[in-house]
């Protein structure tokens, strides 16, 4: 009789086992499932932040440029607002001559 009494006990104690583990087997594919998800939002946050400090670099260099040229680009500023009030003084933009 402990024979087969040992034996039910071995078997309830393998089908809870074997319920146990599918439960687990369960919520380790949730549980991978929104790991995935977070790391699909993660890297996308990731991205948008490295886009944005990629775009405020290039911005800083941009302007950096600008004011180490100032001196450059307020000449031909200049010097186009300078022939745009030559123009308007002389009579106009320059014209094909006429042939006979």
């Amino acid at each position: 009789m402990p024979s087969i009494i040992n034996s039910l006990e071995s078997l309830i104690s393998s089908i809870f086992g074997a319920i146990t583990a599918v439960f687990t087997s369960i919520l380790a594919v949730f549980q991978s499932i929104f790991n995935a998800f977070i790391g699909v939002i993660s890297t996308a946050f990731s991205a948008l932040g490295t886009t944005i400090s990629g775009l405020a670099h290039t911005f800083e260099g941009l302007i950096k440029f600008l004011l180490s040229n100032i001196v450059v680009i307020g000449v031909v500023v200049g010097a186009i607002f300078l022939y745009g009030v030559y123009n308007q003084r002389n009579g106009g933009a320059v014209k094909a001559k006429k042939t006979a």
